[in-house]
């Protein structure tokens, strides 16, 4: 039977493995047990609270109280036990979540032959930016006598673009605290030979130390506080697409440093004639290459839309910034997942297809579909996706993926739009008949 799905929902099958993988009770219940500090396992399971909330995640549901009324199987706790369970999920709980399946999505990425396309050879990228979650409803005792919007945290998320895989998040359940706060535990995750590429919210001379110290490079735009010596004048570097580059050499706190500017053609929505980056990579790397590495940092940002558009990544409902921050890594784990999708079918086909299909048709596939499997294939058995080797596993996902039709998902390009003049409205006309227009009648 599962072979039959495989053929003709190869589609579902993959992302349906990719999440058996990814959120098994096993691995979800292990997390949480190295992980929660104050939180135990009494009446419900981690893994029943994950699978419950995965669903809202996935707009499976549109709520966890409605997740609640269908499971299949009585959960043996009230959904007001649920939502207490919920809200307290621990922090440190959220970000293993998000480390551990990345860390086993990268492995399988590199048995699937996944070839990434370097930004830098030799210099393994990380994009470091913040997400502020969209303010939720206000359902608690402390919003009633509240005019402004109730944000329920904010994050700072790590991503490895060549990848694609969002890597770490740093969770903080203060909607109003200052990124930089998290910096600390950001520079635990660094790692010797990275290039890390950041906005200038991040541009301190502790962070900046924090990467020489680990052994990671730095390519972050410049903030007007940070304290640095200007040793000499800008020396002309050439134009790039439009743009004239400048560089010269600056000192923060006794170390060198390389500050690079383009000089923009049109200025900034916040009027800024340029952008200064500074930087410690080596001299032989083109001040060009360096503006264009900087220029790819929006990578993120369509990443978090993409997150944003196919996710219900801010539950609107969860007002506690334990559940919210939960439900946001969920979201980046299930972001990670259609990544290497899209990477496996890639791997399965004689050149790189991620490029020529669209994304619509993808979802349309899945939707279709998605449902269908889970119904018919309740029966089946996929605790083997879990257990087998990344290897093996990624095999699976090769042989899934061959039986994707290709041509069905194929982008269909247009050309640009053409500007397009509004007639005149007519108040004394406001209604016009569509079959006297295609007729010619007045």
């Amino acid at each position: 039977m599962l072979e039959l799905f495989r053929q003709k929902m190869p589609l579902s099958c993959l992302l349906y493995g990719l999440l058996e993988r990814c959120f098994s009770a096993e691995r979800l219940d292990r997390i949480f047990l190295e992980n929660a500090k104050e939180q135990y396992t009494r009446e419900i399971l981690f893994s029943t609270v994950c699978d419950l909330m995965l669903s809202v995640v996935l707009k499976v549901h549109p709520s966890i109280n409605a997740a609640y009324q269908k499971h299949p199987e009585p959960l043996g706790v009230t959904v007001s036990a649920l939502y207490e369970k919920l809200k307290g999920v621990e922090l440190p709980v959220s970000q293993a979540l998000l480390r551990d399946t990345s860390e086993d999505l990268s492995d399988i990425l590199d048995a699937l032959g996944f070839i990434p396309d370097p930004w830098l050879p030799g210099y393994p990228v990380r994009v470091l930016d913040g997400n502020c979650l969209a303010a939720s409803e206000k359902r608690l005792a402390v919003h009633r006598e509240v005019g402004g919007g109730a944000l329920p945290g904010k994050s700072l998320v790590v991503f490895d673009p060549e990848r694609r895989l969002m890597r770490d998040v740093f969770p903080c359940e203060d909607g109003h605290a200052q990124e930089r706060r998290l910096l600390g535990a950001v520079a635990r995750a660094i790692r010797a030979g990275e290039l890390w590429i950041a906005d200038r919210n991040f541009c301190t001379e502790g962070f900046l130390n924090q990467l020489r110290h680990h052994g990671a490079y730095a390519l972050i735009r410049l903030h007007r506080n940070l304290p640095l010596t200007e040793e000499t004048l800008f020396s002309p570097v050439e134009e790039s697409q439009g743009r004239r580059i400048l560089e010269k050499p600056v000192t923060v706190a006794g170390r060198g440093y390389r500050l690079v500017r383009v000089e923009l053609e049109k200025p900034t929505r916040d009027g800024d004639l340029f952008i200064d980056m500074i930087t410690d990579l080596p001299a032989d790397i083109p001040a060009t290459t360096i503006a264009d590495l900087y220029r790819r940092r929006w990578t993120l940002e369509t990443a978090f839309q993409h997150v944003e558009r196919h996710f219900n990544s801010e539950i609107e409902t969860l007002a506690y910034p334990k559940a919210a921050l939960f439900g946001f890594a969920l979201a980046l784990v299930a972001y990670n997942i259609s990544s290497v999708m899209i990477s496996a079918l890639d791997c399965a086909h004689q050149k790189p297809v991620s490029k020529d299909i669209s994304g619509y048709y993808i979802a349309h596939e899945i939707a279709a579909t998605f449902l269908a499997l889970i119904q018919l294939g309740e029966g089946l058995d996929w605790r083997f996706v879990a257990a087998c080797a990344p290897p093996e596993f990624a095999a699976w996902l090769r042989e899934t993926a061959r039986n994707v039709n290709l041509r069905a998902l194929r982008k269909h390009s247009r050309g640009p739009k053409q500007p397009k003049s509004k007639p005149p409205y007519d108040p004394k006309q406001p209604h016009v008949s569509t079959y006297q227009l295609l007729t010619g009648k007045k």
